[in-house]
C-alpha cells in the first residue's frame, strides 16, 4: 500500500511540475479585453499563428487555449498543427494533427494525442469553426475572439465564403480588430524559468548628434515561466564596457511578456557609425538561459544634421471672423523666416476650398498644426503669448530630421500648364526597414476676389488690444469685413487625397549614402485658382506613414534650382553682383551659370541666399 501511495504522490508531485514547466505562446497575455472578429456571414473560418521564433525550437507543443465568443451557435471545431497551409476543394488540410473540441464555456482547452517538437522551420497552430446561420445571434457574426495588438505579422486567416485562399491577417480587412487572442501550450526542457531577450531599438531613433548621448527604448521580452522584477545587462559601445542593474516589472508564464527597457546610450566624441552589444547576463540574480540573450545594432553620430524646416498647416476660411490671427500669424513667420518658413493655408468654405478632408483633424477654426503632430493655435500657439506660434515653431526646427529635402520646380511645357516637381531626399543614415513617403502641395500667394466669399470677416477691427500688438495691428485697423485683401499660402493642388504620403516615392528601404530623386508633376489646365502662374509655390512634404508626423519639407518658387534664385533676371543690360558673407564679391557678370558656385551663404544683390 505504502508503495502505490508513494507511486501516487511522486505522479502529482510530476504533474505539479510539469503544468508549473508550462508556457503559453501568443499575443494574449493573460489580460485585456476581448472582441470579436468575423465577416457578418454565414461560413466557415480557418485561422492559424506561425510560430518560428528560435527561442521555441525544441520546445514541445501539448494544446491550446480558445477563446469563444459567448452566445455563438457553432459547429465543426477543431484544433490543428500542420508545417504548410493548405487548401483542398477549399477545405483546410493540416499535415501533422487534428483534434475535434466541443465550444463550451468562454475558454476551451484542447489537449493534442501526442506532443509535437518545434523545429527550425517553424509550425502553424490553428483552428477552425463553422458558423451555419448570422441570424441567430450577433456573436455569430463575429466568431474570432481578437486582442488589441499590432502583432499580427505571423496571424493567418482563410474562410469559405470571403477569403478564400490563405492570407496575412495584414493583408485583410479585418486586421483592425487586432491579433487572435489563442494561445499555444508549450512543455519541455527547452522551456526554461529565467529567460528573456532584449529587441533592438527602433532604427529611425538610432542618430544623434556628436558629444550628445541618449535614451532609447528597448523592449525586454520574456521569454521564461518565471516573472521578472530585476535585470542585469552588459552594454559595449565605441570600446567601452558599461555594466547596469534596472527594475523592471515583466509578467512570467506567457512567451513574449514585455516591458520597455529604458537604455542609456553615452556620448561619442567622434562623428560615425558605432556598432552596440547589449547582453541580458542576469534575471533577479538567476543567470539567463536564454538562446539568444545579446541583442546588437548601431548608432550614427552626425556633425552635421539636415535642415529641418517644419511644416506650418493653418485652417482658416473667409466667413471666419477669428481667422484673421491665424492670417497674421502665417504673415510674421514668413518674413522672419522667409528661407526656412514653410507655411499651408487649407481653405473652407470659401473661394479657395479645394477639400473637406484634411490631412489633420479640425474641428474648429482658426486651426494649425505643426509637423502634423502639434495641435497649435497658428497665431498665439500653445503659450497664447502674441506670435507664441514662433516659439512652437523653432521648438520643431531643433529636432533632428532623419534626411534632408530640396525640391526644384519648373515648367515641363511651353504654355506652362505642367508644373514638374524634383525632390531630392538624403537620408542621415541607412534605413532597413524605412517608414517615409512623399507627397506634394501645390500653393499660390496673391490670391484675391470679389464677392462674398472673397471678403474676410474680421473680428479684430477696432480691438484695442490688437491694435497694440504689432503683428495684429494691420487687422485692427482693417474694417470688420475686408474686401481689398490678397490671400497667401493658400494650398490650390494636391498630389495625393487628404495631402497624405504617396505610396512608391521613396524605397522601403534606404542607404545614408544616397540621395533619392522623385518627381510628380501637378497639372494646373484646370484649376481655377492659378491666377499669377509667377506666384505659385509648391511645397513637398517628408511623412512618416507610421504615424503621419511630417519630419521635414520644403518649400520653393516656381524656377528656382540650386538653392540660389534671382527675381527678376535683367531684361536689358545690367549687372548681377554676388559677395560671399566675408564680403569678397565672387562673380558679376550679366549672365551667371549659378551650378558652378560652390555650397555656402551668398549676398545676391544685396539679398541673403544659401546655396
Amino acid at each position: 500500500m505504502k508503495k502505490y501511495l508513494l507511486l501516487f504522490a511522486t505522479l502529482l508531485f510530476a504533474c505539479s511540475m510539469q503544468a508549473q514547466n508550462e508556457l503559453l505562446y501568443g499575443v494574449y497575455t493573460g489580460s485585456g479585453t476581448l472582441k470579436g472578429m468575423g465577416t457578418a456571414k454565414a461560413e466557415s473560418y480557418d485561422v492559424a499563428m506561425f510560430l518560428n521564433d528560435p527561442s521555441l525550437v525544441g520546445m514541445k507543443i501539448v494544446g491550446m487555449n480558445i477563446p469563444m465568443n459567448s452566445g455563438a451557435t457553432l459547429t465543426d471545431c477543431k484544433a490543428w498543427l500542420t508545417k504548410q497551409l493548405t487548401l483542398a476543394n477549399g477545405a483546410n488540410v493540416p499535415d501533422i494533427t487534428s483534434i475535434d473540441f466541443t465550444p463550451e464555456g468562454k475558454w476551451v482547452e484542447v489537449t493534442f494525442a501526442e506532443p509535437y517538437t518545434i523545429t527550425e522551420e517553424g509550425v502553424y497552430a490553428g483552428y477552425s469553426l463553422n458558423v451555419a446561420s448570422v441570424e441567430t445571434g450577433e456573436a455569430n457574426k463575429a466568431p474570432i475572439m481578437c486582442i488589441a495588438s499590432e502583432d499580427i505579422g505571423n496571424l493567418y486567416i482563410h474562410t469559405s465564403r470571403t477569403v478564400r485562399k490563405w492570407r496575412n491577417l495584414a493583408e485583410t480587412a479585418y486586421y483592425t480588430t487586432g491579433a487572435y487572442a489563442m494561445v499555444v501550450r508549450l512543455t519541455g526542457d527547452n522551456v526554461r524559468e529565467h529567460a528573456a531577450a532584449l529587441l533592438p531599438p527602433d532604427e529611425l531613433n538610432t542618430y544623434l548628434g556628436v558629444g550628445k548621448k541618449t535614451t532609447l527604448t528597448l523592449p525586454l521580452e520574456n521569454h521564461g515561466t518565471a516573472a521578472i522584477s530585476n535585470i542585469n545587462y552588459e552594454m559595449t559601445i565605441g570600446g567601452e564596457t558599461i555594466e547596469r542593474n534596472v527594475n523592471v516589472t515583466v509578467k512570467g508564464g506567457y512567451f513574449g511578456s514585455k516591458a520597455n527597457l529604458k537604455v542609456e546610450i553615452p556620448a561619442q566624441l567622434t562623428a560615425g557609425t558605432y556598432p552596440v552589444s547589449i547582453t541580458v547576463k542576469k534575471l533577479d540574480g538567476f543567470d539567463n538561459e536564454d538562446v539568444q540573450p545579446t541583442t546588437t545594432f548601431t548608432m550614427a553620430y552626425l556633425s552635421e544634421f539636415p535642415k529641418h524646416k517644419p511644416l506650418m498647416e493653418e485652417y482658416t476660411g473667409t466667413w471666419c471672423q477669428y481667422c484673421p490671427r491665424g492670417m497674421a500669424g502665417m504673415e510674421a513667420m514668413n518674413e522672419l523666416y522667409p528661407d526656412d518658413f514653410v507655411g499651408v493655408a487649407f481653405h473652407n468654405g470659401d473661394a479657395m476650398t479645394i477639400t473637406s478632408l484634411y490631412p489633420n483633424d479640425v474641428n474648429s477654426f482658426p486651426n494649425g498644426y505643426l509637423d502634423r503632430v502639434q495641435n497649435v493655435n497658428p497665431f498665439s500657439g500653445s503659450s497664447g503669448a502674441s506670435l507664441g506660434i514662433k516659439d512652437d515653431w523653432m521648438r520643431r526646427q531643433n529636432i533632428i530630421s532623419p534626411a534632408s529635402i530640396v525640391l526644384e520646380a519648373k515648367w515641363a511645357d511651353d504654355a506652362q500648364t505642367q508644373l514638374q516637381l524634383t525632390s531630392k531626399t538624403s537620408f542621415v543614415r541607412d534605413f532597413g526597414n524605412s517608414p517615409y513617403q512623399l507627397t506634394y502641395i501645390l500653393t499660390a500667394d496673391g490670391l484675391k476676389g470679389e464677392g462674398k466669399e472673397w471678403y474676410q470677416q474680421n473680428a479684430l477691427s477696432g480691438d484695442a488690444s490688437a491694435k497694440a500688438d504689432p503683428y495684429l495691428s494691420y487687422y485692427a485697423n482693417q474694417p470688420a469685413v475686408i474686401k481689398d485683401i490678397e490671400f497667401n499660402d493658400v494650398a490650390i493642388q494636391l498630389s495625393n487625397a487628404r495631402g497624405l504620403a504617396m505610396e512608391g516615392t521613396l524605397p522601403a528601404s534606404v542607404e545614408g549614402s544616397k540621395t533619392y530623386s522623385h518627381t510628380y508633376t501637378f497639372d494646373i489646365s484646370s484649376n481655377s485658382l492659378v491666377q499669377d502662374k509667377e506666384k505659385l509655390r509648391p511645397v513637398v512634404v517628408l511623412i512618416d506613414t507610421r504615424t503621419g508626423e511630417a519630419v521635414n519639407a520644403d518649400k520653393v518658387r516656381v524656377g528656382e534650382s540650386n538653392g540660389i534664385s534671382i527675381t527678376p533676371n535683367p531684361s536689358s543690360k545690367g549687372e548681377v553682383r554676388i559677395f560671399d558673407l566675408s564680403g569678397r564679391r565672387v562673380s558679376a557678370s550679366e549672365h551667371l551659370n549659378l551650378s558652378t558656385l560652390p555650397k555656402g551663404i551668398y549676398i545676391v544683390n544685396g539679398k541673403k541666399i544659401i546655396k
